[in-house]
This record gives C-alpha cells, structure tokens and sequence, in this order.
C-alpha cells in the first residue's frame, strides 16, 4: 500500500538522529571526573584519573587533546589515556551554505552517471573515522578531541578549539563545549555540526540535560544525503519522551542557494515511537511566491503508513470550472486504512469519494482482503449545459474482494455500479475499478486440481455488467457461468484434454441503442434511446458448449508435429423470442436460411481434425562484422473442420469474426466465443527467420504465409441480424449492404491474404515493425502497419506509424448526425449516401531537448479518409534541478464526434511538479504524454 505524502520526512529524520546524537554523546562524556591526576609516559603521552581534588588541572593549551571516554561511566578507579599531539591550525567551514553540495561539474564519471539528466550536482559526504561503520553506536567507544580542555573544582570540564566527539557512526563538532556534572547539563556552542550516515545537522548552539536527554540546537541547517534533501530550524528541542519540537522547519529537494519551491511549517512535531509529525501552518511557496496553505496536517516520519493530508490537486475545465480536491489518508491499523478526498467543482458542487481497504488472515478463513469505495456528489449536479443529469445525484459504488481458502481455493467479487452511463467521462475515479467499459459485476471461486499428469480448473461465475458507453448495446449479463476444463498427459505423445461450459445469459429489457435525441427540456443535451431489440438479437436464455479432444504430440529438437482430434458441441435452450420476428429477420439477413430450422433450441455438433508441423533450422552468420545465429523455420497446418448449417438460428451472445493477420494463420476458428463452431478445410502455409546475437538480443523478425481454402466457408454472422426492414438504415453508421457483400465475397476466395510481419531492430536505439495483408485474389491492400521508433534516451523519442485497414463504407452524416437520403430504391427503401470508409491514419509524435533544461514534444494524429485531424498537440517542458513545468496546447476530436461535422475541442494545460514533493497539477498531462510512446519511461 504505496502512499506520498508531504515530505516532511527527510528533514525530520535528520534532526530526530541529530538530536539523539547529542543526548548520547553527552551521556558518554560525563564520565569525566571534575578534576584529574596526571603525569607525563615516556612515550610523551599523559596518564590521568580521577583525583580528590586538591590539585586542579592545568591548561594544555597549545595541544590537541585526544581522550578516549567509555561508552558506560568508569568507576573512579579505572584511568583515561589522554594523548596529546600538536594541534591543527583553525579551519573555517562554510557547510550551512553548502551541505556538502558538490556541483556537477566536480562530480566524478561514476557519480554522475548515478545522476539524471537534469542533475544540478549532489549531496557528497566526506570520508571521516566511522563513516561506514554498521553496528550499535551506542556500544562503541567515545572518543573526544578539542585543541584546548580543562577541568576545575566547580565540576564543569571545558573543550575549546575543533571539538568533534565521535562514537561509532556519529561525530559531532563544535568550537565550544561545556560539561556540568552536577547539573548534568552541557552546551555547545560556535559552527555545531553533527554528522551520520547520510546525515548532516548544522547550528550555532545547542544544549542538553545528560540525564533525561532533553536536547536543543539552535538555528540548525540540514540536508539528507541519499534524498537529495534539505532545509533548516530556527530551533529544536528534543523532549524526555523521545519527541521532538521544531520550530520555523522548511524542506526541499533543490540545491544549496536555489528556492525554486520550499515547504515550511510554524511548528512540527515529531514522535519517533510512532513514526509520526505533526506540522501547524505549513506554507508551499514556489520561488518564493506562496501558493498552498493548510493549517495543520500529520505526515510520516518513517516507512510506516500514516494519517495525514496526501498531495492535492487542481484542474480547470469547460464542463467542471475550477476542480480541487485533497485526499487525507488514515491508517486504521496495519491490516485496515482509508482515503477520504474531498473535491470541490466550481460548475458542479461539492463531491466525496471514499475508500476502505483491508487485509485479513487466519487458520480458519485464509487469506482475505478487498476494498470499498463509494463517490458521489453531495448534491445534486448543478451543471446545466450540455449535461442529462442535471439536477440529478450522481455517485459510484466500488467494492473488491479476493478470499483465499487454500492455496487451489479461492473466491472474488468485484462489484462496480454508478448512477448513469456518464460517470466516468464526467469526473473520472480514484477508485480502484478492474475495469470502466463496461463496468464489472461480479462473484465467483475456482479450484485447481489435479497433479502434474492431470491439470483441471472449476470455476462458477455470476458476471453482470453496466454499460458505460451512451452509443453502444448493452452486452449479454452471464447469470451464472459454469466452466470446467482440463488436461491429461497420459504419456509422452499422448494428451487428452476437455471443457465444459454452461452459461446463462441475460440482459435488461431495453439494451438496443437505437439513436440519440435533442432534448431542450430542461436544458439542451443528447439523449440516448434504448428498446428491446428485434429477432434473433432478442434471444436470451441457456448455453452449454462441450469440447474434448485428443492429441499425439511429437517434439524434437529440430522440429514438431501435432496431430489432434477434438470434437465441439454447442446447445441452446432459448427464451424471450419471437418467432415471426425471427423468420422475417433471417429472410432479410440470411437469403438461403429455411424457414423449416426455427427452433427455441437450436444445438451443433462440429469435429475438428488438425495437423500441425514445423521444422527449426539454425546457423551462425556475420553480417556487417556482427555475429548472428540465424534461424530457418517453416510450418505446415491443416485444418479440417465440416460445415453444419442452421447455425443462424445460434444466437450471438459472446462471438465475433476475428480480424485477420499473420497469427490468423495458426488459429483453429476464425469466430471467437462459441456460438460460431467454424467451417474449414484449408492448409496454411508460413515460414519465418530470425537474426539473434549472442547475449539474445533479437535484430531481425521476418514472417510470411498464407492459407488456401481447399472448400468455400459457409458460416458467418449477418450484420442485418438486428433490421427490421430493408429501410433501417437511417441510424447506422456502417452500409450493412456493403458489409455482407464484402464477406460473402471473403468466404468464396480460394486463397486468405497474404500475411506478413516484420520487426526490425536497427539498432538498440531505433527500430520498424511492420504487419502487412495483401488481397492477392483482388490485388489490393487489406491491412497495413508501419511504425518507426527511434529512441535514444528517455527524453528523446521520435515515432511514425501508418495504419491502414479496409472496410465496408459508411453512411454520410448530416449536420443532425442523421443518414443523408438521397433516393428510393424499386423495393421502397430508402437509399442514404455513402462514402469510403477505409482507415488511413498517420500518427507522429516526438520528445526533443533543445538544452539540458529545455524540451520541446508534440504530437499530430492525422485521419487522411476523411481529411480531419483527430488530434493537434504541442508543448514545452522545462526541467530544473529541483522543480518541472509542462505547458501544452491542444486540439482534439472526441471519438463519438460526427465524421463530417466535426467539434473541436482546445485547451490548454499547465503541470508543475516539485522534484521530491509531487505533481499538484493532477494526471491530465501525463494522460497526453502516453500519446508519445517511449517518452519518459523511467519518470
């Protein structure tokens, strides 16, 4: 459960270490007596212990003092060693300025690749004694140095001149130092510095009671290596109970002397028990300029969730006005959390989504979690322009849960509702939905069984679904689906496998789009018009399917064969049909079905008889002064499968014809779904080659191949199924009259297209694909791709594709988005005009950096049928060390807008996002930019 939030994180930790730091170090040094005994070795070095007071140590000014302290405080007995060197000449530190910054001019080779693009430099930390030491600070001896110490009758032992403490990993510094052993309180005082692993703390003065480890430092600067991070404390004051009180605190990710955006809080609380802050007024300010103000949040100061305010957002549009919302996230306990966003809609009101997440795990139950979402408007929707809902309350309900029994056990529900069809388009989610088009309904287990020689599944579904699309029908609810399938492999050439699969379908009485309308009453806006279909379209009822099949597989390592019999039956038990509807209906889409096959229970029984083959050949070749291994790999299969008529009375519930390209060859149905058990008696033919180097990287792809039909197919799917009369044409959008005469035609050639891919890797950096199906029964294209990528960076991406795909014409659209009549046919109906309606789109993108801080992107996706562009973008981006803006402009066409009356739309769209701290500008833009493929896959 990944969550951002406010990043007061980094800046905290510093100044949480920071201060233990200062209580342990403290405690260490106590130990010191008030007053010593020393006298000078041989070897120049001094020996001391503790005295009884008489005789007062004299100054050893003029040296290095080097004292090694015990961690615990020796009794009176035990002696320190004290060495004395000459001391070092003052230095002068300039770190509250620089924090160990390092430009990236000074970086070395290694450091800067760790580096992105836009890197200013980086937090280096000096090597020092201790640095990478690993293990418990506070068992590790203390050792002090000062270039002048004292100790008198008062009690008070005094350090003067680079004074650094180090134990372990920490060191702490200071010009001054003072030590109270019967107060138990020391001061620090001039250039106070406190160094860990990945931590710098700098102040002027600090205190601390040794006893009870109450700690302050005064006008402290910080940064956190490794985050990249820094800020400052006027001051900070660590609390008997392990809290932390800072005052004045400020955070950011951009580099000593450049504030391009900052975060400050008045008052920050930190407990380090919980994981926790608390931050009273905190400001975000952009070069200065406040921009975002909160009077109180709670934020992490570790990995741990917490309850606090996550990253806000805002948006301006047409249909929503001014759009902001802030979620705040609570952290129930370590199974149990919630996200609660408000979000405030200028033109539409007030609306709150909720969610609920959780995670449950037992003996008894297993594992359990899922999650509960609801949104909704608090009031009614008070957008009146253009909108069917206004004046409506408007909401979304979401709920996922996935229970798992035993590791072959488990059970789901993904449930998903919302109050109209518009929902999503309007505002968009959050929420966690598997799917938005349609939204999913949903209940079901399944079980694995079985061993390694005999694979099966159950599983038993109630799937329903709510269509989200205004212009499209709703699709068949499977109340329920049952579905048993599985796999034998009764020896090495020897394979059974089965499916059974009852399903019962059903949908809402009125789910047949017909049309849209114009409303005026209350406001103008489109409304969609549903009714209950006509003729076969209508049926609802039972489906069972049965499939089971025998293979004899044979493989080696220089080729296969795979000889397999299966035999498929399919069954109805139909209901809501009406039988006159139905015979009018099929003699208008089907000319040669026969009154006589009507049934409410319509079943078929196909077998399927296929023989696939291929051979791998393989050699090494230098092309160019590259090694390859370069493979050679033809296939054969023939597919058998006869033709059973009266599958027209098979209604269409979850059953398509597939589009067909170079994986077509090697399918066994050209239907998907099983309502359609396919005719075929055809080889395909196909061989295809690789270039491949050593470490794997594939250079070259190229793949040909064809079927020939050694018999015409018989099966298809009419696109008048749902015509009421030869005059129904007038709310279509595709001429059905061209679509059937397009696949009677496709199912009486002798041979498929030919089909072709191609992948071309010209480099690691550049690359082609190409898919291309030739009609070569009519000489002319079927399908067509060709994309070009050249990439050589994240930032730098140029794309060109061409997408070409033949199709039945279309009816031309008036200005009324009505078909266009322009004469009577002799049977009456009216003829509409139409147009060609081939595909024919081009699409370019690019992402280009005029400098390391500039970046120039667009994108135009242009449809050449109908002379239109679908989509017009261009933008800049500016990217500093610590900060990124995106500005873009564009001009786009809905995808259910009129053809040849197309509504443009614009706008303009800005993103700021603070490198460190998130975007506040939502996900609009990057929504545009996956537009660009390639472009900032690593951002």
């Amino acid at each position: 459960m990944d969550m951002h939030y406010l990043p007061f994180t980094p800046k905290t930790l510093t100044l949480a270490v920071a201060a233990s730091m200062l209580a342990s170090g403290a405690g260490a040094m106590e130990s010191g007596a008030s007053d010593w005994r020393c006298q000078t070795l041989a070897n120049g070095q001094w020996l001391c212990a503790p005295g009884d007071g008489s005789a007062p140590l004299k100054s050893m000014s003029g040296y290095k003092t080097k004292a090694v302290v015990a961690a615990r405080a020796p009794a009176e007995s035990q002696q320190v060693a004290v060495e004395v060197v000459p001391a070092a000449s003052g230095q002068g530190y300039a770190l509250k300025a620089l924090l160990d910054w390092q430009p990236i001019s000074q970086l070395s080779s290694e450091q800067k690749a760790k580096e992105p693009f836009y890197s200013c430099g980086a937090y280096i930390e000096p090597e020092r004694p201790g640095k990478n030491f690993s293990g418990d600070n506070n068992q590790q001896t203390m050792l002090v140095e000062s270039d002048e110490s004292s100790y008198g009758q008062n009690d008070i032992a005094n350090f003067k001149g680079n004074v650094v403490v180090r134990q372990g990993s920490r060191q702490f510094e200071s010009e001054t130092a003072s030590l109270d052993r019967n107060t138990s309180y020391g001061q620090f005082e001039g250039n106070v510095r406190f160094r860990d692993k990945g931590v710098l703390l700098v102040g002027e003065k600090g205190d601390l009671n040794t006893e009870t480890g109450r700690a302050s430092i005064e006008d402290t600067a910080y940064v956190l290596h490794s985050q990249g991070s820094r800020g400052n404390a006027t001051h900070l004051l660590r609390n008997e109970d392990d809290t932390m009180e800072l005052t004045d605190a400020t955070y950011t990710t951009c580099p000593p002397g450049d504030n391009g955006w900052l975060l400050s809080g008045s008052k920050v609380k930190l407990d380090m028990e919980e994981g926790q802050g608390v931050a009273k007024h905190a400001v975000l300010r952009i070069q200065s300029l406040p921009v975002l103000y909160t009077p109180w949040i709670s934020f992490p100061i570790d990995d741990r969730r917490k309850t606090g305010f996550l990253y806000p957002t805002f948006s301006q549009g047409s249909d929503n006005g001014f759009d902001f919302s802030i979620p705040y996230y609570i952290n129930m306990a370590p199974n149990f959390d919630a996200t609660v966003t408000p979000r405030y809609m200028a033109k539409r009101g007030t609306m709150l989504e909720n969610e609920f997440r959780y995670l449950l795990e037992g003996e008894t139950l297993g594992r359990n979690e899922g999650e509960l979402g609801i949104a909704g408007l608090l009031n009614k929707d008070e957008l009146k322009d253009d909108n069917p809902y206004y004046d409506k309350q408007r909401w979304l309900l979401n709920y996922r849960h996935l229970a798992n029994f035993t590791p072959r056990w488990q059970a789901e529900i993904d449930y998903a509702k919302a109050s109209d069809k518009n929902y999503l388009d309007d505002f968009s989610t959050d929420l966690n939905l598997s799917a938005n088009a349609p939204l999913n309904q949903r209940i079901g287990t399944r079980y694995l069984g079985g061993n390694i020689d005999h694979s099966w599944q159950l599983s038993v579904d109630a799937h329903q679904y709510q269509n989200m699309g205004r212009t499209s029908d709703d699709p068949y609810n499977k109340l329920p689906q049952v579905k048993l399938d599985g796999s034998w492999f009764a020896g090495d050439n020897f394979n059974l496998s089965y499916v059974a699969d009852y399903t019962k379908f059903s949908r809402d009485k009125d789910w047949n789009y017909v049309k849209e309308i114009d409303v005026t009453d209350p406001n103008k806006h489109k409304e969609s018009v549903y009714d209950e279909g006509f003729g076969i379209k209508r049926a609802t009822g039972e489906r069972m399917y049965l499939e089971s099949g025998v293979s004899f597989p044979i493989e080696r390592a220089y080729g296969f064969i795979r000889p397999t019999v299966k035999v498929q039956h399919v069954q109805y038990k139909l209901s809501d049909l009406d039988e006159t509807q139905v015979l009018d209906n099929f003699k208008l889409a089907y000319p040669e079905f026969n009154g006589s096959d009507y049934t409410g229970s319509p079943k078929t029984t196909v077998p399927v008889f296929s023989l696939d083959s291929g051979l791998y050949f393989d050699r090494m070749t230098t092309i160019g002064g590259t090694a390859f291994t370069n493979t050679l790999e033809p296939r054969l299969k023939y597919l058998y499968s006869p033709y059973e008529k009266g599958q027209e009375m098979n209604p269409v519930f979850d059953t398509a014809l597939m589009g067909f390209n170079y994986n077509s060859l090697w399918r066994d149905s050209r239907f998907s779904g099983y309502d359609r058990l396919g005719d075929a008696n055809q080889l395909s033919l196909g061989i295809s080659t690789r270039l491949i180097e050593d470490d794997g990287f594939e250079r070259f792809r190229f793949g040909v191949g064809q079927i020939v039909y050694f018999k015409d197919r018989q099966l298809w799917i009419s696109p008048n199924t749902d015509v009421r009369t030869a005059n129904d044409d007038d709310d279509r959008d595709i001429d059905p009259g061209d679509e059937t005469r397009r696949l009677q035609e496709d199912m009486k050639e002798s041979t498929s297209p030919f089909a072709s891919e191609m992948v071309y890797n010209m480099t690691r950096t550049m690359s082609l694909r190409q898919d291309l199906m030739w009609d070569t029964n009519n000489n002319k294209m079927d399908n067509y791709g060709l994309y070009y990528q050249y990439k050589p960076s994240d930032r730098q991406v140029f794309n060109a594709g061409y997408r070409y795909l033949n199709q039945a014409d279309r009816y031309v659209k008036g200005t009324d988005d009505n078909n266009i009549p322009i004469g009577t046919a002799p049977d009456g109906s009216t003829i509409y005009q139409t147009t060609n309606n081939n595909l024919s789109i081009t699409d370019l993108s690019l992402a280009l950096p005029i400098s390391n801080n500039w970046s120039a992107m667009g994108r135009w996706q242009h449809d050449l049928t109908n002379s239109r562009n679908l989509e017009l973008l261009s933008g800049v981006e500016y990217n500093s060390c610590c900060y990124q803006v995106r500005l873009f402009w564009r001009k786009w066409i809905d995808d259910d807008n009129n053809i040849d009356f197309p509504e443009y739309k614009k706008g303009i769209m800005l993103q700021f996002v603070l490198r460190g701290l998130g975007d506040l500008s939502g996900s609009g833009t990057k929504e545009l930019l996956q537009g660009i493929k390639g472009y900032g896959d690593e951002k």
